[in-house]
C-alpha cells in the first residue's frame, strides 16, 4: 500500500463522517496590487460580519464555570446546530457537554489544542466507521451525492452521479467506488486502521487550522485565544468541519442566503433552480451542502468525541 493510496483513503475517512471543509475565501485577480488588497480587505470584512451574525450572535458562551450558564451555552449550541442542519444533541449529551465545559472553565481540566483536536477527530472517525453497517454506508454515499428535490432541474440532478467529498470541488468518485472503499476501511485490520488514522489526521490538520483562524479573525473574543479550546468550542469546530458549515449568518439570513443561491443558479443557468423552502442549509440533503450528519454527528459520535476530549484534558 503506497503513500498516495493512504492519503486518498485518509481523505475518504474524513469524507465518510463529513469531515469536509470548503475553502472560506479566495483572492480575485485585479490589475493592480493596491486594488487587489482593497478588495480582499472588503471581502474579509463582509465575511467576518457574516460569521459574527451567525455563531457570534446566535451562540451563548459561558465565561465562568457556573454549571447553569454552561448548560445554557450547551443548549444554545444544540439549537444553533439543529436549526441549520437538523442534527440533534439530546439531553444526556448536552448535560455531559455542559459539565465538561464547566469543569474546563473552572480550571479543573485542560483545554484542547488544535493538534489534539485533529487527533481526536481522526480517532473518532475510524471508530465510527468501524461500526457502520452496509445500510449506513449506502446512506452516507447517497447523502454525499448532494442536494436533491422533486423540482431540481435534470442538469443539476445529473451532477449527483458522483460523491462530493468537498463542497467547493467536484469529484470523479462514483457512489459504487465510495461504498467499496468505505467497506474496505471498515474491515481493515488494526494496523491498517492506525495507518488510516494517521492519514486522516493529515487531511484534517490543514482544514482545521483554516477554520479556526477564520473564526478567530471574525469572533476573536470567543475563538481568538491561543490557550486552547473548551469542549463547547471543540464541538462547534467539529460540527463546522463535519457539516462543511462556516457558521455564517443568523437563522433568518441563512434562509435569505439560500434564496440568493436559488436566484443566482436560476440566473446563471436559465433554469429555475429548486426552492429552498422546507430545506435546511446543511446536514443530510442540505441545500448548500449535504453530509450524513445523522451518522457523523449523532449522539453516539459526539459522545465518542467527548470521550477522547476527556482523555486528553484530564489534569495529571
Amino acid at each position: 500500500m503506497n503513500y498516495v493510496s493512504l492519503v486518498k483513503r485518509g481523505r475518504l475517512i474524513v469524507a465518510i463522517v463529513g469531515l469536509l471543509c470548503v475553502a472560506l475565501a479566495g483572492a480575485l485577480v485585479w490589475r493592480t496590487a493596491a486594488i487587489r488588497r482593497s478588495h480582499a480587505s472588503e471581502s474579509q470584512r463582509k465575511y467576518n460580519a457574516r460569521v459574527r451574525d451567525g455563531v457570534g450572535s446566535e451562540v451563548q458562551f459561558a465565561d465562568s464555570g457556573d454549571e447553569g450558564n454552561c448548560r445554557a451555552s450547551a443548549d444554545s449550541v444544540s439549537h444553533f446546530i439543529f436549526k441549520r442542519s437538523g442534527a440533534i444533541l439530546h439531553g444526556k449529551t448536552k448535560t455531559r457537554l455542559a459539565r465538561m465545559e464547566a469543569s474546563t472553565l473552572a480550571g479543573n481540566n485542560r483545554r484542547i489544542s488544535l493538534d489534539q483536536l485533529s487527533e481526536v477527530l481522526a480517532q473518532t472517525a475510524i471508530e465510527r466507521i468501524s461500526k457502520l453497517s452496509d445500510s449506513d454506508i449506502n446512506h452516507a454515499s447517497e447523502s454525499l451525492r448532494g442536494f436533491d428535490a422533486p423540482d431540481l432541474p435534470d442538469s443539476f440532478r445529473r451532477g449527483r452521479n458522483t460523491v462530493k467529498l468537498r463542497a467547493s470541488k467536484g469529484s470523479s468518485l462514483t457512489p459504487e467506488q465510495f461504498v467499496a472503499q468505505a467497506k474496505a476501511i471498515r474491515s481493515a485490520d488494526d494496523a491498517s486502521k492506525n495507518i488510516f488514522q494517521a492519514a486522516a489526521k493529515t487531511a484534517i490538520v490543514d482544514e482545521l487550522g483554516k477554520r479556526s483562524r477564520s473564526l478567530g479573525d471574525a469572533v476573536p473574543e470567543r475563538f481568538g485565544s491561543s490557550g486552547g479550546l473548551t469542549p463547547i468550542q471543540v464541538v462547534l469546530l467539529a460540527y463546522s468541519i463535519v457539516a462543511d458549515d462556516p457558521l455564517t449568518d443568523s437563522e433568518a439570513n441563512s434562509q435569505n442566503h439560500m434564496v440568493e443561491v436559488r436566484d443566482g443558479m436560476t440566473r446563471i443557468t436559465g433554469q429555475t433552480y429548486a426552492s429552498p423552502d422546507g430545506h435546511l442549509a446543511y446536514g443530510n440533503n442540505g441545500y448548500l451542502f449535504s453530509t450524513p450528519l445523522d451518522l457523523a454527528f449523532d449522539d453516539e459520535t459526539v459522545n465518542l468525541l467527548l470521550d477522547h476530549i476527556a482523555e486528553r484534558s484530564a489534569n495529571q
